[in-house]
């Protein structure tokens, strides 16, 4: 078949070569590279087309033809029809070697640093049962069953898991048990074609802290801290997001009650509504709440309180091994003023306050800012303090040449990486050191071309795994201002 004739729709016979960012497995045909959702390194695969350009086009994975050399067998029942998880068959070495590549590969072709210094990757301590955070979503199918699990592969229906090793078993026991309490409940899950239903979505924390007193397993986060303030022993935290019905407050109140007569290690059910059609597993407003709303994780030495909607990172041993590469970085002393941008509930402004002079958080999110100052409090740490506002905004009105400028900044944006204005802000105060983390290496490798038009060199990048089994990596990045 030549170029001309290609259309969507076309089945291709194709030997994929690599793995691009986000997972895609990278084919030739007759010049042409084919981006094809699925498929490992190795694989001849049966590929459907879906788009094709000129240059290149994109395809869906129709079937194996033949087995990659390098390919393993999966552990999950469900791997293969859930979405939770794309590399279960790819060996973890494997994996790691390929996340790595995708950050060097970014670096050099959006950043322009074709010998950029990237560090060996740093593995996740744990590959299975690391997360301290899942979110499920209700559906109502056609034939008016609900279901409650993750979504299915490049699909918005639901698959109802039975097991899931992403998680603890603690946690597929109750999400198996929700989803039963849901159904006798006989209020309908979400309709995403009709946008309507009852049930939305279902949000599970177990923070490591105080798991290993049930497992035996240590943790890798000693503390003699426990679940809530105050309180010691294993902690989950059950968030239900509901829409509106007559009935709302007493099903609820039901499933609460039930479910943490059947699992004490549950502290606390949070009830939530959302009324915005979009489906994003977040609450716009707490109605009620079963015991505690709050959990306490360890990281880096300190105590974190963490409310329903806190944003945590979800694999917390690698997340210490994020922070520690952010603080070696920073290399702050007790005369550096640092600065961290974005800075959520202040787990990263903690870890380097230990050894900077004083840390000054930045943060558009309240609730964020409350806790931050809150977990300051609690750790007995002083030299931290926290801005609530807009990012952008907040960082206009500090002046350059006013007050006491930072020698290191601190940068953890989300996956859409820096506002260009935010960049000017921070390379008109020229601090000396520049730490990036991030979760997307393509606007990491953007960002560090912004500001090496501003003066600053990229040292070094460190890649740090806290998603196996998915393409995803994060990075912490040091940019160096030229003349220092």
């Amino acid at each position: 078949m030549s170029d001309t004739t290609l259309r969507p729709g076309d089945l291709l016979e194709l030997t994929v070569d690599g793995l691009a960012a986000g997972g895609r497995a990278v084919c030739r045909h007759e010049g042409r590279v084919v981006f094809v959702a699925g498929g490992l390194p190795g694989q001849r695969v049966r590929a459907k087309l879906t788009t094709v350009k000129r240059r290149f086009a994109e395809a869906t994975l129709d079937a194996v033809l033949e087995p990659s050399p390098i390919q393993c067998a999966p552990f999950c029942a469900h791997f293969g029809d859930c979405g939770g998880c794309a590399w279960q068959d790819l060996p973890y070495a494997e994996q790691l070697r390929w996340k790595e590549r995708f950050v060097v590969d970014a670096l050099g072709r959006i950043g322009g640093l074709r010998d950029a210094n990237v560090l060996p990757i740093l593995a996740s301590p744990a590959q299975r049962g690391f997360r301290n955070k899942m979110e499920f979503a209700f559906s109502q199918d056609r034939d008016g069953q609900l279901r409650l699990g993750l979504r299915r592969r490049a699909s918005r229906a639901v698959v109802d898991i039975a097991e899931c090793h992403l998680q603890t078993p603690l946690t597929v026991a109750v999400v198996a048990a929700v989803r039963d309490l849901a159904r006798e409940s006989g209020l309908p899950g979400w309709d995403d074609r009709r946008q309507d239903g009852f049930w939305r979505f279902l949000v599970v924390r177990e923070p490591e802290l105080g798991r290993e007193a049930a497992t035996g397993t240590p943790s890798g986060n000693e503390s003699t801290g426990g679940a809530g303030p105050g309180r010691q022993g294993r902690q989950c935290m059950v968030q239900c997001i509901t829409g509106r019905h007559p009935g709302a407050a007493q099903a609820v109140s039901r499933l609460a009650e039930a479910l943490r007569a059947r699992f004490p290690e549950v502290t606390g059910v949070v009830h939530s509504l959302r009324l915005d059609p979009e489906q994003v597993a977040y609450g716009e407003r707490v109605l009620a709440v079963d015991g505690d709303a709050v959990l306490t994780e360890r990281l880096g030495g300190n105590d974190l309180l963490l409310g329903p909607d806190s944003f945590f990172q979800t694999n917390t041993a690698a997340a210490n091994l994020l922070y520690d590469e952010a603080r070696r970085m920073a290399a702050a002393g007790p005369d550096d003023t640092v600065w961290d941008l974005y800075s959520g509930v202040g787990a990263i402004a903690l870890h380097l306050a230990r050894t900077a002079g004083a840390v000054r958080g930045f943060e558009i999110t309240p609730e964020a800012v409350n806790d931050a100052r809150a977990n300051a409090a609690r750790n007995n740490i002083l030299n931290c303090s926290f801005v609530s506002g807009d990012v952008r905004a907040s960082l206009r009105r500090e002046r350059p040449g006013e007050g006491a400028s930072p020698r290191i900044v601190v940068v953890d944006p989300p996956r859409a990486g820096l506002h260009e204005d935010v960049v000017e802000a921070v390379a008109a105060h020229r601090p000396e050191r520049i730490v990036y983390v991030s979760c997307n290496p393509a606007t990491l490798a953007r960002d560090v071309a912004l500001f090496a038009a501003r003066g600053y060199a990229l040292q070094e990048a460190r890649p740090v795994d806290l998603f196996p089994h998915s393409p995803h990596v994060e990075c912490v990045a040091l940019l160096i201002r030229a003349e220092a």
